[in-house]
């Protein structure tokens, strides 16, 4: 995803808004939460938009420590229903994946999710994440590792 710079927060919001709402959901595994999680950030991002070198970036690090704190909150609770896929997937082969990520642990879930649905680097989530690279490592190693399990008792 590149981080151009748009014109105004508007603009900004309208470009933003199902890349958001995609990211909250893979991280909560819950629509209606992550449209609020997200609409949050978005404020948030609005509230500081002069002061912001990448609004991009900004709103990412929001919706991830919102999710984090929801779960903080909440404690972990996992749901026997699987979540309706969010209707901004792009690809058919994704809707599957969703119900399958909503299984994971959380911070399997998000190492998952900023690696492969917003393409970042281990150090990146290792940042947004308040852990080590070794750290996000394991995780994405294990998550891999449960979803395999998964496909392959389904095969």
């Amino acid at each position: 995803m590149q981080d151009r710079a748009p014109t105004t927060v508007d603009e900004f919001f309208r470009e933003r808004w199902p890349g958001a709402v995609r990211l909250a959901t893979g991280l909560t595994s819950d629509r209606a939460l992550a449209e609020e999680i997200a609409q949050e950030a978005l404020v948030e991002v609005a509230r500081r938009w002069d002061g912001l070198d990448s609004p991009a970036a900004y709103l990412r690090t929001a919706i991830v420590n919102r999710c984090r704190n929801h779960y903080r909150r909440r404690g972990v609770r996992r749901r026997a229903v699987l979540p309706t896929p969010p209707l901004v997937v792009e690809a058919p082969h994704l809707d599957e994946m969703w119900g399958l990520l909503a299984g994971l642990p959380p911070r399997r879930r998000a190492a998952l999710v900023l690696r492969y649905y917003e393409d970042l680097s281990v150090n990146e989530i290792a940042e947004l994440l308040d852990c080590r690279p070794g750290t996000v490592s394991s995780l994405l190693h294990r998550g891999i590792a449960d979803l395999r399990k998964v496909l392959d008792h389904d095969a």
